[in-house]
């Protein structure tokens, strides 16, 4: 289906950014550091190693989801008959869509107040309402991730 490849393409590219993020955190606190030994340092580092912890978690929990790769409860899976899994299973999937579901829904909502008010980092100055849009947004790909899983049981919707 065309949507389901294009959503793939998305969270492909997102994972892409989470990897980007988690190296400019490396790299800005490893260049903080460093230059803490001569008595300087970046203004405003720790600003953006929290934005970019943020975005790295955000943009890569769909692809986690999508090629399966959060941790199971497999002792309660090998225990339980193919039928209960089945109802754990969708019991899970459900539970998943309804969370993020609240949680694009209200990220978005704090974004949207956030630009109203006009928050900004403290020490850079610059808005800070796009990190819960794109928290909003990436968790609205979990619950399309979770949905594809409910109507494909056993498949992963990106191959890793």
């Amino acid at each position: 289906m065309k949507f389901f490849s294009f959503i793939r393409k998305i969270i492909t590219a997102f994972a892409f950014i989470s990897g980007v993020a988690a190296i400019l955190m490396m790299l800005i606190t490893l260049t903080d550091v460093i230059l803490r030994i001569f008595n300087t340092g970046i203004t405003g580092a720790y600003d953006m190693v929290r934005a970019c912890g943020a975005i790295s978690i955000a943009c890569g929990l769909p692809y986690l989801t999508a090629v399966k790769g959060h941790i199971a409860i497999e002792y309660f899976y090998h225990k339980a008959g193919k039928a209960t899994r089945i109802i754990m299973d969708t019991i899970i999937r459900v539970s998943s869509l309804i969370i993020f579901g609240l949680l694009s829904y209200h990220s978005f909502r704090h974004g949207l107040s956030l630009l109203n008010k006009g928050e900004v980092f403290p020490n850079l100055g610059l808005p800070v309402f796009w990190i819960p849009i794109v928290i909003s947004l990436n968790s609205f790909l979990m619950m399309i991730v979770f949905f594809y899983h409910l109507i494909n049981p056993g498949k992963e919707y990106i191959k890793p």
